[in-house]
């Protein structure tokens, strides 16, 4: 039986060489997004000049060019640090010294770049040396991809999602060419740290899944397991979920200004409002001034409500509709992805902006003078009684 693992060693200098040369390359098709931090990159430096030992890297070499011999070279694992090393060579960070742990290097490179560094220090880094695990050419992209899976399985910074696509999937593919649509920078659902966690792509999910079958719960896994096996190998090939996507995203642009920005970037919010552009495209039933002007009322006033007030409202319908922003807040805040949660945002929503009576608007308006004035008397309250406070402990005094 042929040996399938090679152990080897390489200089910095030999293996940032055959990056630029273009032999050595990053494949994204099973990798996690770059996730370190500035602390990791800088960290990972600090050994490399303290000449202690870094973890092996996995190379596999894809591709072979039978004329010259030439090959090229995939990073199965070890991407973060070899991108951090050739971002710092680079000089694209620096060596921030309250990221530094070693006394000796705080004085010698603490806030350097690479350029800025001693040329011993220098020298250092470029000949320090590699340890690669060098896997055989025979092994296909497929058991790449289950190898890296392994190298992964019982590593806890990799999150679900990121094992998830270091597998064959025509429905995981879709989801991430969603997540790369510039309505999420609009909307400002994403954070940074979403981004590089992937978190985006399982948001992206979770929006094919509501566009192909409705609400469903996904208060774990399964459902989006279950996914990226049963749709391994086709999806949504004629676009029909893509544009009907597509469209909800066109209603929800036109729902957003800068009175509803805040509430369309959470996360729950989000998926409540995919949830009713599906329901309006499946009804027929178009974006309108009025049921604009009666999400942006209910959004106001929303933005008001808390849930320790107590108020006595001067008519039994002010009564009923705060209960209903009540009962929506507690499904927004509370097992957010149950199946019951997500419906009773979609049904108090659409009861609001589609088939509540057209008083609803002056109700909610009325909800957000009361709400602003209840937040108002309790302001009062708390700084009367912080005064009271302060006259006890000096006359105590």
């Amino acid at each position: 039986m042929p040996q399938l693992f090679l152990r080897n060693i390489e200089t910095v200098r030999k293996v940032i060489g055959q990056f630029n040369d273009e032999q050595l390359i990053i494949d994204t098709s099973y990798q996690r997004r770059k996730v370190w931090l500035l602390p990791d990159k800088v960290r990972l430096i600090e050994t490399i000049l303290l000449d202690l030992v870094m973890p092996e890297v996995f190379f596999w070499p894809a591709e072979t060019d039978p004329e010259t011999g030439n090959s090229i070279t995939h990073i199965v694992d070890g991407q973060q640090r070899i991108t951090s090393i050739i971002e710092f060579i680079n000089n694209e960070f620096s060596l921030t010294e309250k990221h530094l742990l070693d006394e000796n290097i705080k004085k010698r490179c603490g806030n350097k770049i690479f350029s800025e560094l001693d040329d011993e220090d220098k020298i250092r880094l470029w000949d320090y040396k590699v340890s690669i695990v060098v896997i055989d050419r025979t092994f296909d992209k497929n058991s790449i991809k289950q190898l890296f899976f392994r190298l992964n399985l019982t590593n806890y910074s990799l999150n679900a999602q990121e094992k998830l696509n270091s597998k064959d999937s025509a429905f995981g593919d879709a989801s991430e060419a969603l997540s790369k649509l510039d309505f999420w920078k609009g909307s400002r659902v994403f954070s940074s740290a979403d981004a590089r966690r992937m978190q985006d792509v399982r948001y992206c999910c979770s929006i094919y899944i509501l566009a192909n079958e409705g609400i469903v719960d996904q208060t774990g896994d399964k459902k989006i397991n279950d996914y990226y096996t049963d749709y391994a190998d086709v999806f949504d090939n004629d676009k029909t979920l893509y544009t009907k996507i597509e469209s909800a995203m066109d209603i929800i642009t036109d729902l957003r200004d800068k009175v509803t920005q805040s509430f369309v970037s959470k996360k729950a919010q989000m998926y409540t409002l995919f949830c009713l552009a599906f329901k309006m495209i499946d009804n027929g039933i178009p974006l309108s001034s009025k049921l604009t002007e009666r999400f942006k009322v209910f959004v106001k006033a929303y933005n008001c409500f808390r849930n320790e007030y107590d108020i006595s409202f001067p008519n039994d319908r002010l009564r009923k509709t705060n209960e209903e922003i009540k009962k929506y807040k507690l499904a927004s805040s509370e097992g957010i992805n149950k199946l019951a949660n997500r419906i009773i945002r979609l049904e108090t929503l659409w009861k609001i902006c589609i088939d509540d009576t057209d008083d609803i608007i002056e109700q909610m308006k009325d909800l957000e003078f009361l709400y602003k004035k209840q937040a108002e008397t309790n302001k009062v309250a708390s700084d009367s009684f912080d005064n009271e406070d302060l006259t006890d402990i000096n006359d105590s005094e």
